[in-house]
């Protein structure tokens, strides 16, 4: 009789509170086999809890890779912008005039103009950006340089490069490649162009 007024009672209950549409989880209740074995119990509970805690690390591990690379991207897109106006300050101090660059006139603007383009270098490599300038005797690297010109020269008893534009580089990554002139001993003529 107590089984039956208990019974009718969780049906009341049941019935007074109302249905929820999303399925809630119901932890699970320990049988009289768990009541038994407490230490397989326990160590089932420890493994779950410890695997729940495993899963949260890997979970705050990839959002943090991926919030650095949001960022990184970010950043990427700024400095590949701040390369144009680099280039452009570039190309404006090298072209001037040597003769304009001694008048007096020309002191303040031309000590203006490289203060700026000083500043600029200082931003970029601030936030982790370097050159690609490779020297005369560095062999040709496709990875890091773009090869715009090729020239032959008899005189010249290795191959040589002459920088035209540096490159940048975010990381490994390689932002724009430095442009270069290969310069490069004459080749022998094949006997087919002999003839």
């Amino acid at each position: 009789m107590a089984k039956a007024k208990k019974k009718k009672k969780n049906e009341q209950m049941e019935a007074d509170t109302p249905l929820q549409a999303d399925v809630v989880e119901t932890p699970e209740v320990a049988t009289e086999e768990d009541v038994q074995n407490p230490q397989e119990t326990l160590d089932y509970w420890k493994d779950k809890a410890l695997r729940a805690q495993a899963d949260m690390q890997n979970m705050r591990r990839r959002l943090m890779a991926d919030t650095e690379d949001r960022v990184r991207m970010r950043l990427e897109a700024l400095l590949n912008d701040l390369i144009l106006v680099a280039d452009y300050m570039e190309a404006a101090l090298g072209s001037i005039p040597e003769g304009v660059q001694k008048a007096e006139q020309a002191d303040a603007f031309l000590a203006g103009m490289s203060a700026i383009q000083l500043a600029l270098e200082g931003v970029m490599l601030g936030h982790g950006m370097t050159f690609i300038a490779p020297k005369r005797e560095d062999e040709f690297n496709p990875e890091e340089h773009e090869a715009v010109e090729t020239v032959t020269d008899d005189s010249l008893s290795k191959p040589s490069l002459e920088l035209l534009s540096r490159g940048y580089r975010m990381g490994k990554r390689i932002l724009r490649p430095a442009k270069v002139k290969i310069l490069g001993p004459g080749t022998p003529e094949s006997p087919a162009e002999e003839a």
